[in-house]
């Protein structure tokens, strides 16, 4: 007996320390472009639509963002909770929401291979997650989510299955789109199970179509209320409005051939296959279907033209999670032969964090100090101007990339101006030299002026121009206020400015977000999870998730999600409802909280 628990403790100790060297070195992995590269914002393309949504968020309630409403109802809770600044959360999530999926992809095999197994698993999902780090917040809640599910999911007690579907829900309304691509997984999973569990395949099916469910009731409980602001977010978004579905297939074919050496697959797809058939229960038919979905995917999307190909790539955890196992079995197999296991397994692994890694290293700010700097200037002049008048931003460059640019400009200039006047922005891209152009720009140019024209009619007013020097070096109009940020202004007060952080201040910010995130989920991760240190693993996805939910509801009653009091209600709720949850369900089922005994591969 006494030899039993010492050896229970010297494994709950290994763990301990897995778990925890798993998120310091994933940790380290997120922060890098902020702390070796002095990144004052959030990194990748989409950040500074986050940024944007969250203010209008906080002004006018999650019915302006109502399609996607997780992100900025995750963003403004850390905000209110932890005291921080719109560009610190967002930061902070694209770091606390790396960790949480390759903690969530650990958690999810953890009972079905061996520790070197699940801890290289949630390495290597872990860093593959750089791809939506990389500015894609709603997608690296869902997927985070979705994985923390998976593991519910893999527990066969009711209690599990059932916060599973909220999970679902909670990672859904950050991204409904890609939830669709969950809830196909789970659906096929479920499939795969009827022929050998019967039991399994219902509970698989239903906790997909009760987290569509919820997922529904979530979105039309934030509709009510201001209507939700619908512009071009990014260049795909303007070519679809445009009608130019040629140039919008080119663009996604393009993409997909430019960016697909980033994901070394050639090195873990053998790998995934190789580790196919490895994990048992639901956690194995999660994946397969996972696995063979995705393939289907790319490949609807290239023959359709329909879909951008790679964001189902970037979105294939389930590939690094297999190929993690195929390395494990790919050890075993050449285990007799110690250094050549060693050599070969290092090389494939580092082969496949090489890819991550500079990926992740070419990650950038799309903002600059000098573009929210003009922007700030400018809401000089826009505090000047009465409530509701259209704001007319010029945007132009000498060559058809101005799509590019335009929608980019877009989306820093609503960050930076007032949250109030959000809905006032206008992007304009005038003619080069006056002159009609054809093609890509030529329907950017007449788009861009419907909406002027429109915005005008329906405000019964003309608009201010402005022309910000970082965004067009080309126009210098009579009538446009024109703003250098390089030129000091006398006598300047900022108004409600986006101020750039520090790589300290995100720092900090990350890590009360874990913690923030961890803390909140654990409650119910342990309400579904019998091992407690899948439970730590599984919590911050629960806890994002579960965040999402509180601050949806608390929206749609009128809760105030901006002030700390909202968001500390929010937190509270959230956080204090797992514990209470689990303190009744164990005291109502006489259970003791031991660890689970993990079940291991047979070879």
């Amino acid at each position: 007996m006494r030899a039993r628990r010492g050896a229970s403790r010297g494994a709950n100790r290994t763990d301990t320390f897995l778990i925890s060297g798993l998120a310091l070195v994933l940790f380290t992995w997120f922060l890098w472009p902020f702390v070796a590269r002095g990144a004052a914002f959030p990194v990748g393309p989409d950040a500074p639509v986050y940024l944007w949504w969250s203010r209008l968020a906080g002004v006018e309630g999650l019915s302006a963002i109502a399609y996607r409403p997780g992100a900025p109802a995750l963003s403004l809770v850390l905000e209110g909770t932890l005291g921080l600044s719109v560009v610190q959360a967002t930061a902070a999530l694209e770091v606390a929401l790396g960790v949480a999926v390759g903690l969530a992809a650990a958690a999810l095999v953890r009972r079905r291979t061996t520790a070197g197994g699940w801890t290289l698993a949630g390495l290597l999902a872990g860093t593959f997650a750089v791809h939506l780090a990389a500015g894609y917040v709603a997608n690296l809640i869902t997927a985070a989510a979705f994985l923390a599910a998976g593991a519910l999911l893999d527990d066969p007690r009711r209690r599990a299955a059932v916060l599973a579907v909220f999970v679902l829900a909670g990672g859904g309304l950050a991204h409904p789109q890609f939830l669709l691509l969950c809830l196909a997984i789970l659906l096929v999973a479920a499939v795969l199970a009827w022929r050998h569990d019967r039991r399994e395949a219902f509970r698989l099916a239903a906790a997909a179509l009760g987290g569509g469910a919820v997922l529904g009731i979530g979105l039309l409980a934030v509709r009510p209320g201001a209507p939700p602001l619908e512009v071009d977010t990014s260049k795909d978004a303007f070519l679809r409005r445009a009608g130019l579905t040629s140039e919008l297939r080119s663009a996604y074919l393009d993409r997909f051939v430019q960016r697909w050496t980033r994901y070394v697959q050639w090195v873990s797809v053998p790998l995934a296959a190789l580790g196919f058939t490895s994990p048992s229960g639901n956690a194995g038919r999660i994946l397969r279907s996972w696995f063979l979905l995705t393939f289907v995917g790319v490949a609807f999307a290239l023959v359709t033209g329909s879909l951008p190909a790679d964001r189902f790539v970037t979105f294939g955890f389930a590939i690094p999670i297999l190929a993690a196992l195929g390395l494990v079995r790919l050890w075993h197999r050449l285990e007799r032969r110690r250094t050549l296991a060693v050599v070969v397994a290092s090389a494939l692994a580092l082969a496949m964090l090489a890819g991550s890694a500079i990926a992740w290293n070419r990650q950038e700010p799309f903002l600059s100090d000098d573009e929210v700097r003009a922007v700030t200037f400018a809401n000089d002049d826009v505090s000047s101007l009465r409530a509701g008048t259209p704001l007319a931003f010029w945007v132009n460059e000498p060559d058809d990339t101005v799509s590019f640019l335009a929608t980019r400009a877009g989306n820093v200039i609503r960050a930076g101006v007032p949250p109030g006047r959000i809905r006032d922005v206008v992007v304009v891209v005038p003619p080069l030299d006056g002159e009609t152009t054809s093609g890509e720009r030529g329907a950017l140019e007449r788009v861009t002026a419907r909406d002027l024209a429109a915005a005008e009619d329906r405000t019964g007013r003309s608009a201010a121009v402005f022309v910000l020097t970082p965004f067009d070096e080309v126009d210098r109009p009579t009538d446009a206020r024109v703003i250098d940020p390089s030129v000091p202004r006398k006598d300047f007060y900022a108004i409600d400015p986006l101020e750039p952080s520090t790589a300290a201040g995100i720092a900090l910010a990350s890590i009360a977000g874990l913690l923030l995130l961890t803390v909140v989920g654990y409650g119910w991760s342990r309400v579904g999870l019998a091992d407690a240190m899948t439970a730590v693993a599984a919590a911050p996805a629960i806890g994002a998730a579960v965040l999402i939910l509180v601050a949806t509801a608390l929206d749609a009653l009128g809760g105030p999600l901006r002030h700390s009091s909202g968001a500390l209600v929010a937190s509270a709720l959230a956080g204090g409802g797992g514990y209470l949850v689990h303190f009744v369900l164990e005291r109502r089922t006489g259970m003791g909280s031991a660890p689970q005994v993990q079940e291991q591969p047979a070879e």
